[in-house]
């Protein structure tokens, strides 16, 4: 029997799904509303397609991702702008719209594909110390040194850069890797102490608190700075 793979069963049950749904938009009524859904069996196809493909994006070498998210940008773009002319004037259906915000959600995550989280393992609580920060490249968030630091909260994470340096400065802590880096959110009383910390992940609601990591650079571009002395 061939070997099979998770990854080639993905896709195959994708393309039986595509199958189903273009042999059912054939069958559709001859009428304005099954006219518009044979037209849009290109754009749902290219937009799933894009959807799996970048959930596969670890596979392509870090110098090649942001060329492949630019691409998935424009194929997004144009394909949720052909079901939105294709139905002008009337009602979308619930479907369609779920498959291009899905398309969207999943271009936002690709940015944090391989991930690193720098991880403070205890025991006992750290002062964050200063670490070096080489290079303009990829994607950082650090907490500023001087910051009281708890037993399993993340003092960084980067994406499609050299973290090695800041692993080495900043001692009792582990990399790994994430789908999703992860904030630390400061829960202070009304004298401004520490009542103790939320750690959520970057797409979740949004909690109460301060953020300790602070966002230095994105994609290579500078977006931050230290506010605080350490």
């Amino acid at each position: 029997m061939m070997e099979l793979h998770p990854e080639t069963l993905t896709w195959t049950a994708l393309l039986g799904t595509w199958m189903d749904y273009a042999r059912a938009s054939v069958a559709a009524p001859k009428d304005a509303e099954g006219d518009r859904w044979r037209a849009a069996v290109p754009a749902v196809i290219n937009l799933q397609a894009v959807t799996f493909a970048l959930a596969d994006l670890a596979r392509l070498p870090v110098e090649d991702r942001p060329l492949a998210r630019d691409r998935a940008e424009l194929l997004i773009v144009d394909n949720a702008a052909k079901l939105h002319e294709l139905w002008r004037g009337e009602e979308m259906p619930e479907s369609l719209i779920e498959i291009s915000e899905d398309a969207r959600a999943a271009l936002e995550r690709s940015v944090f594909t391989g991930a690193v989280e720098l991880v403070f393992e205890g025991p006992g609580t750290m002062v964050m110390p200063a670490a070096p920060i080489d290079g303009e490249e990829g994607t950082l968030a650090i907490m500023q040194p001087g910051t009281i630091v708890m037993p399993g909260e993340p003092v960084a994470w980067w994406v499609e850069r050299d973290g090695s340096p800041i692993a080495q400065a900043v001692p009792g802590c582990r990399q790994r890797e994430v789908n999703m880096p992860r904030q630390v959110y400061r829960q202070l009383d009304e004298e401004g102490r520490i009542t103790g910390d939320v750690v959520a992940p970057l797409d979740a609601e949004l909690p109460p608190g301060m953020p300790l990591l602070v966002p230095l650079y994105e994609q290579g571009r500078p977006i931050g700075h230290f506010t605080l002395e350490a």
